[in-house]
């Protein structure tokens, strides 16, 4: 992952900043109504994405895709769909409109094919826009989840690999992927949701009073024979959630407290460390040890 610093003093606040697939350009979102690529090792502006509002949300399509490349999600509730056409150009191939402000996108993983979630912050739904053969064939939202009726605040996929699989080792590769999965959040609700044929809620893991839920990340599973939901609270408190197999329960397999409102969380590609950020402009960074122990390693301030 490159290491250094973009001069982005100009552009407003940022809301989000997003690697591709491969680490070689940054997307961030602006308070400007402004989406700027970056090149990673240059550290320079490649293009410019205008939009009508701040855009809080940017998210890259997974692995190769052609046809098919970058999401963002606007405070007006508009969620658009780009390919990059030459070295600064891109056009955008598609759009949508949430109920308020854009609360998140994401792409699921690259094994079930260009799935895009997005959801907003005032409506009850999840709207799934669906691209076949690399994207080049945009069919447009193809199904809805009716996940909150109060409005979501953030959404994350599931990995591909179900830790059945996993577990099973070399044997098993060769075998279907699991059905799609993942985990929506509202103020005071967590929901984890499965589709087969249709979707379904299989598990509320918060619900009711208490402090307000900000962000929910799955943890990617590389390796590990278990399901991990982390989430994080306006109080600051931090949460990470297991289950050891599909069909069992969830439980609260650790947590602990930052210094200040917890906003944002982010995995790493092995699911082994886990950033949170908080206050105005602060991150930090922690790994897993021994027993399930997590330990700080690494403090990012934004001062």
């Amino acid at each position: 992952m490159p290491v250094g610093s973009y001069d982005t003093a100009h552009v407003g606040t940022l809301y989000d900043a997003q690697y591709d697939y491969y680490s070689q350009r940054l997307a961030t979102a602006s308070s400007d109504g402004v989406v700027r690529i970056w090149s990673a090792d240059q550290r320079k502006m490649l293009a410019e994405l205008p939009h009508q509002a701040a855009v809080l949300h940017v998210a890259w399509a997974p692995g190769k895709c052609p046809a098919v490349q970058l999401a963002t999600g606007a405070a007006d509730g508009r969620v658009a769909i780009w390919r990059q056409e030459a070295f600064d150009q891109w056009s955008m191939l598609h759009s949508l409109t949430v109920t308020g402000p854009t609360a998140a996108i994401a792409f699921c993983p690259a094994e079930y094919g260009l799935i895009l979630a997005a959801a907003g912050s005032e409506g009850r739904d999840i709207w799934f826009f669906t691209g076949k053969d690399g994207g080049r064939d945009c069919r447009g939202i193809t199904e809805t989840l009716a996940a909150a009726p109060g409005g979501l605040v953030a959404l994350s996929w599931a990995p591909a690999a179900s830790p059945s699989t996993l577990a099973a080792g070399p044997a098993a590769k060769s075998a279907s992927k699991a059905p799609r999965r993942l985990v929506s959040a509202a103020a005071r609700s967590v929901r984890i949701w499965r589709h087969e044929e249709t979707w379904s809620m299989r598990e509320e893991l918060i619900q009711g009073p208490g402090p307000a839920v900000r962000d929910v990340a799955w943890r990617p599973n590389l390796g590990i024979p278990s399901s991990s939901v982390a989430m994080c609270f306006e109080d600051g408190l931090v949460q990470i959630w297991s289950q050891d197999m599909e069909g069992q329960a969830w439980n609260i397999q650790v947590s602990w407290s930052v210094n200040d409102e917890a906003w944002r969380l982010a995995w790493s590609k092995a699911g082994c460390m886990l950033a949170v950020s908080y206050g105005m402009n602060s991150c930090q960074l922690f790994k897993e040890g021994l027993v399930s122990e997590w330990k700080e390693v690494c403090n990012l301030d934004g001062e």
